[in-house]
């Protein structure tokens, strides 16, 4: 077996689909408000920035192989991607704020403590493992999330696809998982726990999110 990431894919789906219907809505809710689809689509942008400036400053890419600047790339370019079409959106330029991005201040805690703890469980051992656990942890949730927004963006005649983005994360996922295979032993006992400590900084995540778009609508009555 080369590939445990379709079964993996399809239980993170599993043990995740409580959340769908929520996410959906808030999805839809962003899809029909230009400003705030604008401030979503940031939000996006700046985790995979977060993302790849952790790839650049993690010692797994003191010299980087290249896979590692192949993942660094796409990561850069999927923060353009969302950069870019927050920009469009809004029809004007955005930084990082918090009052251009949907949660920023919950977008960086939850990369921060989803980090601390998986290189804490990892302490001792290869940086190359933080690296790719880390990837693989919030690359399983961009897909999932990805997913459900890509056919939102669909119904919704949004002219903005994330199929691109989709397939080079799931081929990424890919590589991952094979490479964790070969070199712990203890991955799949491992992936599990990690699961487990993003499923409680996400739904944090998306609480605040939710939080802040109640807050938004309060004041526009």
């Amino acid at each position: 077996m080369l590939s445990m990431t379709p079964s993996l894919l399809f239980s993170f789906k599993e043990t995740n689909h409580p959340l769908v219907a929520g996410v959906r809505a808030q999805l839809h809710e962003f899809c029909a408000e230009r400003p705030l689809h604008a401030r979503f689509l940031n939000m996006l942008s700046l985790l995979e920035h977060i993302g790849s400036r952790k790839i650049m400053t993690s010692r797994a890419m003191r010299e980087p192989d290249l896979d590692g600047l192949k993942h660094l790339a796409e990561e850069a370019r999927h923060a353009l991607f969302f950069k870019r079409a927050a920009e469009r959106t809004a029809m004007q330029p955005l930084d990082y704020s918090t009052k251009n991005t949907i949660a920023a201040a919950a977008a960086r805690f939850y990369m921060g403590r989803l980090d601390v703890e998986i290189s804490r469980n990892l302490a001792g051992y290869t940086p190359v493992l933080s690296y790719l656990y880390m990837s693989l942890i919030v690359e399983l949730r961009a897909v999932w999330l990805y997913g459900i927004y890509q056919l939102v963006l669909m119904e919704r005649k949004i002219g903005v696809t994330l199929k691109s983005i989709l397939a080079e994360e799931e081929l990424h996922l890919n590589a991952m998982v094979a490479r964790l295979r070969e070199i712990d032993r203890s991955a799949d006992s491992r992936i599990a726990l990690f699961r487990e400590f993003e499923a409680v900084r996400f739904r944090s995540l998306w609480s605040e999110i939710e939080e802040e778009c109640a807050v938004h609508r309060l004041a526009a009555e």
